[in-house]
């Protein structure tokens, strides 16, 4: 009777599948993960949330075994981004979001869930600007326009990146006419001028302004007083905003010193057909002296292109280039203010004083020319601390003195 109990109990028994050979078992996903990963499940309630997060697909997106990637991830960032998005913009873009392009797209988005549109990090000025630093002081302007003072970056830029200059959705004016009407108030406003055209953020500052209008910072006297006319030719019969002759020749009108760089063995800009134009704007800026950037980033615009982080290259302690160059031109092939040792010497004063022998009396047998300051430093980036270009332990001074 006991084994008939038995067999009549292994009958009635529930049957458990069995996974085929070479199968793996399932996984409770997300309860497993959450055993050792229990500071997600207060994220499952987040506003805005991952939908292969909130399925519980963790393997989705992680390898639960090992990794080439941190954080287990399948594959690169990029790629494992594009499997479900593949939305994004292709590469190549003319100006592309850089963490785009690197494929660092959890700089900006949390990878699971967040509070935030777009499971961004932050709030999306305070994601922007924790980049673009000038972003930060734009609300205590005297002016801010609408779509900033909303935080609405995205009214004009292309979070991921564009073909349009400043990631712009569409090209000025074009961008700017989706919201302002090119009719009969925007003319008068214009003084009856055609501009519709025209670069609007040659005058007018797109995000925030201290002058009426947006207009920016920094005006040329001839746009300040409206002496249009001081510069372009034919306004009153319509013939448009053709200058009276060459860029160079219409500056150096009232800008006459700089005609003296003309002399110089190096001209910088000065031959080129744009000549002021590509460095200086004719109308408004908020950089000053009329520079179309900041100095540095305008400057970075043309040189350090083969360099990989132009951030390393920049002029040391946050210097000005125009400290150590000459922004129009001189004999000196990279535009130095002086290759002796006053270059340096002006900011560090009591440098070398007691250690390494300078001056026109102690030859470099290298060059044969006067030891410098340059002899040994780098102005720009370096391999190693001083902007010493070899190791001072021994790389460097072995270059002159023999072992």
């Amino acid at each position: 009777m006991r084994y008939l109990m038995l067999l009549l109990g292994l009958l009635l028994a529930p049957t458990f599948a069995k996974p085929a050979p070479g199968e793996l078992p399932a996984v409770d996903e997300p309860a497993v993960c959450l055993e050792c990963h229990g500071e997600m499940k207060a994220t499952f309630e987040a506003s805005h949330v991952h939908t292969a997060f909130a399925e519980g697909e963790c393997s989705g997106c992680h390898n639960p075994h090992a990794s080439r990637h941190a954080g287990l991830l399948a594959t690169d960032g990029r790629s494992l981004c594009r499997r479900c998005h593949d939305d994004m913009p292709p590469a190549g873009l003319v100006v592309p979001h850089p963490p785009v392009a690197n494929g660092d797209c959890v700089h900006c988005h949390d990878p699971h869930a967040s509070a935030h549109v777009g499971q961004l990090r932050q709030p999306l000025v305070d994601n922007c600007s924790g980049c673009h630093a000038a972003v930060a002081g734009w609300s205590d302007r005297s002016l801010v326009h609408a779509p900033v003072d909303d935080g609405e970056c995205l009214t004009c830029h292309a979070s991921h990146g564009s073909d349009v200059e400043g990631m712009l959705l569409v090209a000025v004016p074009g961008m700017c006419f989706e919201c302002h009407d090119a009719g009969a108030d925007f003319a008068q406003a214009h003084g009856g001028r055609a501009v519709t055209d025209a670069d609007c953020t040659a005058c007018h500052d797109p995000h925030a302004s201290d002058q009426p209008n947006l207009l920016r910072a920094h005006q040329h006297d001839p746009f300040a007083a409206d002496d249009c006319g001081k510069c372009h030719d034919a306004l009153e019969s319509g013939g448009g905003f053709a200058i009276a002759a060459s860029p160079q020749d219409m500056c150096l009108q009232c800008h006459r010193s700089v005609g003296n760089f003309r002399n110089a063995a190096n001209r910088h800009n000065l031959d080129d057909e744009a000549s002021c134009l590509n460095c200086h704007t004719p109308h408004a800026s908020n950089a000053t002296d009329l520079l179309r950037r900041d100095e540095a980033t305008l400057c970075m615009g043309c040189h350090f292109n083969d360099k990989e982080d132009k951030s390393a290259w920049v002029t040391h302690d946050g210097m000005s280039c125009g400290e150590c160059h000459v922004a129009h031109g001189n004999d000196d092939s990279v535009l130095l203010r002086t290759r002796d040792t006053m270059l340096c010497g002006r900011c560090h004063e009591s440098a070398h004083q007691v250690s390494h022998p300078m001056g026109d009396d102690v030859i470099d047998p290298r060059t044969g020319e006067s030891v410098n300051c340059l002899s040994c430093h780098q102005l720009h980036g370096a391999r190693f601390e001083l902007y010493l270009p070899l190791s001072p332990n021994m790389e460097l001074c072995i270059q002159c003195h023999s072992r």
